[in-house]
């Protein structure tokens, strides 16, 4: 078990690494955007399309390594008095409804993708009228990372709440 737990935080690092990588293509193109703009009178068909699929790459794969690292948002202030086997059970009985919701929202979003590919959906967002079936990959595979990453979290939970302290 441990070893799961080992590999999928291993995935969880490397992947969460790429997506903090993704701000280096989003810082130029917006720059480049901007130059083009105010400077050559130029503006592109292109840059808010790349933008904001690569500003939700980078939050959609960044997710499950945010978790991993313990920075989503908690309620601190209650649980910093409990005993470290109360907090232990309530992450235990968190991780145990979000896992299978994480599951479901995953499989949901196969079928999401399947049915962008199969019609050839396009964004209609700019002129540039981006297919939208990479961006649908990236949110699958950010949603079963969130998934693995979850998993590993209930079993660091359970492993918590066998070695605490009555």
């Amino acid at each position: 078990m441990t070893s799961l737990v080992n590999q999928i935080e291993r995935l969880t690092t490397n992947i969460g690494i790429i997506a903090s990588l993704t701000l280096v293509p989003l810082v130029l193109t917006t720059t480049y955007e901007v130059l083009a703009r105010y400077l050559f009178d130029a503006p592109t068909i292109w840059a808010y399309e790349v933008g904001y699929m690569l500003t939700g790459t980078h939050f959609l794969l960044g997710m499950a390594y945010t978790l991993q690292q313990g920075q989503f948002i908690r309620i601190d202030i209650f649980s910093q008095d409990m005993r470290a086997k109360t907090r232990a059970l309530i992450d235990l009985c968190a991780y145990s409804i979000i896992f299978p919701l994480m599951i479901w929202l995953t499989y949901g979003l196969t079928s999401y993708l399947i049915a962008g590919i199969v019609k050839n959906e396009r964004s209609g967002q700019s002129a540039m009228n981006m297919v939208v079936w990479p961006f649908r990959l990236i949110f699958l595979i950010a949603f079963a990372l969130l998934a693995l990453q979850v998993y590993a979290e209930l079993m660091k939970s359970i492993q918590k709440y066998k070695a605490s302290k009555a």
